[in-house]
């Protein structure tokens, strides 16, 4: 469990430092075997969506997180970065509101940073 956190714990750090938007978290793994966390994030424009992706990226893999798949683009508004436990999800606002992960989940741990 602790791991989970950390992973969390860098994957967050990195969205803080390039300015993301509304960081949140859902522990989905009590009701799903995809992963254990969601990530949510979401950025202004399409150049911080990809500021946002390279923070992630390189901050997980300093920290010893291999990327397993890389899904989407910022052209299309939404970013999916697989860490196996943990699955990062970068939005255009847009996009996250037309996406809604948050309601879908909405039976699950939450914590917004």
């Amino acid at each position: 469990m602790e791991e989970r956190l950390t992973m969390l714990e860098v994957a967050v750090k990195a969205m803080q430092d390039k300015k993301g938007e509304n960081i949140v978290s859902l522990h989905i793994g009590e009701q799903s075997v995809i992963c254990d966390d969601f990530l949510i994030v979401s950025g202004g424009s399409h150049s911080q969506m990809d500021a946002l992706l390279d923070g992630v990226e390189e901050a997980m893999d300093r920290a010893g997180y291999r990327l397993r798949d890389r899904e989407g683009s910022s052209d299309g508004g939404w970013i999916l970065l697989d860490y196996s436990d943990l699955v990062v999800h970068i939005f255009l606002r847009e996009m996250r509101e037309f996406y809604d992960l948050e309601h879908t989940w909405r039976d699950v741990s939450r914590t917004t940073y």
